[in-house]
């Protein structure tokens, strides 16, 4: 007896194992028009900073499931698509507790960048220093340990030292006696974290002319940080952060409204350095705009024709085949209505996206997808090869 698979049951093209799509691993799929439009903005945005060499800086919110993290994926994917003059990271932020250190955070924006980009750009950095091309580091940084750290331990060939270098200058405690002998235990200062992001994005401008760009997710959980001291700490370090020119810097929030998002984030100091116009909220979609996103996934993947032009440069080579396959030709009886619905039937896609639209709770792309997924693995529990109104029906009365 053969298996039954989602991607050979419903002619799914090379690379895709069912309906669900993946930020992880399709980052440069982003599908329906009001998506594509915001994301377009902000790239705009992203472009027009990185003209002056400077980091664009904003806060993007919008309900849960919104697709916020395959959005900030998809900026990623596309700014350096696009070769952008930056240098995309992206990261997701922690559980933090009410009394956690700015350093869990700030560590992890050191982590993500490449340990040997860093060397390599630090070296060529110091190269134009000494040619009296580029300004000592100590100039810039305005403090004696981070100019030690950086020209001492990010330049030397030993991937330990230079490891235990970007652990350090991210506030961890690290012995740091094979680089300075003088250095302090840990940075915990605020200044001190602001003083290690001018200096790395300060060489990352000058050898490569490119700006540090990070798409930070989840920031929602900063609300985690409660104590009174722990919060004023963060709220320095969020204010030094904003201030350097040469950083981008993305944040998505799970937040019904702007009133909800993290306290940090609504301090006026924070609004004024970010900009009021850079708070974005990514509403959700109404019925034309799902019923958009849903005829765009499924001309992508599957393999109904042409994939849209618009994807196609995050397609393999292998599904961009427009060939409609003899069982696909036969499930949908020649007919291009049903071919364009497939894998529904006309009327049930239709009935389809009038349930995703209807509530509250529904009316997300994350929320189509899982129902969509519902869907398909009931017909193929029902042997069918579509989607027909009473699939759509029976899925529509499960949960609340």
């Amino acid at each position: 007896m053969m298996t039954k698979t989602m991607d050979g049951w419903f002619f799914l093209r090379p690379g895709f194992s069912s309906f669900q799509i993946r930020p992880e691993t399709q980052p440069g799929l982003l599908f329906g028009t009001r998506e594509q439009k915001k994301r377009d903005y902000l790239i705009g945005e992203i472009e027009g900073a990185c003209y002056g060499r400077a980091g664009y800086k904003a806060v993007v919110f919008g309900d849960y499931g919104r697709g916020k993290t395959h959005l900030s994926m998809n900026l990623k994917f596309k700014s350096a698509h696009e070769g952008l003059g930056v240098v995309p990271i992206y990261l997701k932020c922690s559980a933090y507790t009410a009394k956690e250190p700015f350093s869990t955070l700030f560590g992890q924006f050191l982590r993500e960048l490449n340990l040997n980009d860093v060397r390599r750009v630090t070296i060529e950095y110091f190269k134009l220093v000494a040619d009296g091309k580029a300004r000592p580091i100590r100039e810039i940084v305005h403090l004696e340990d981070v100019a030690l750290a950086i020209e001492n331990g990010l330049q030397l060939p030993n991937d330990n030292v230079v490891r235990d270098t970007m652990r350090w200058l991210g506030g961890e405690k690290v012995n740091m006696t094979l680089v300075a002998a003088q250095l302090k235990d840990r940075l915990t200062d605020s200044r001190e974290f602001g003083a290690v992001m001018r200096g790395l994005t300060h060489m990352y401008r000058e050898v490569d002319g490119k700006v540090l760009l990070y798409f930070l997710d989840e920031a929602e959980r900063l609300e985690n940080i409660t104590h009174i001291d722990t919060f004023a700490a963060w709220t320095a370090a969020f204010r030094e952060l904003t201030e350097v020119e040469g950083l981008g810097l993305i944040m998505f929030i799970g937040a019904l409204t702007r009133n909800a998002l993290p306290t940090i984030l609504l301090s006026e100091e924070i609004i004024r350095r970010v900009g009021v116009a850079n708070y974005v909220e990514f509403q959700n979609p109404g019925r034309d705009d799902i019923r958009d996103f849903l005829i765009e996934l499924l001309e992508t993947l599957v393999r109904k024709g042409p994939v849209p032009e618009i994807h196609r440069p995050a397609m393999s080579a292998e599904a961009l085949g427009e060939d409609v396959p003899e069982g696909l030709a036969e499930a949908t009886g020649g007919d291009v209505e049903r071919l364009r619905y497939y894998p529904f039937e006309p009327d049930a896609f239709e009935d389809f996206v009038e349930q995703i639209a209807a509530g509250d709770l529904t009316g997300k792309p994350s929320e189509a997808l899982i129902r969509l997924t519902k869907a398909a693995t009931t017909a193929m529990r029902k042997d069918r090869k579509t989607i027909d109104a009473k699939i759509v029906d029976d899925i529509g009365q499960e949960g609340f």
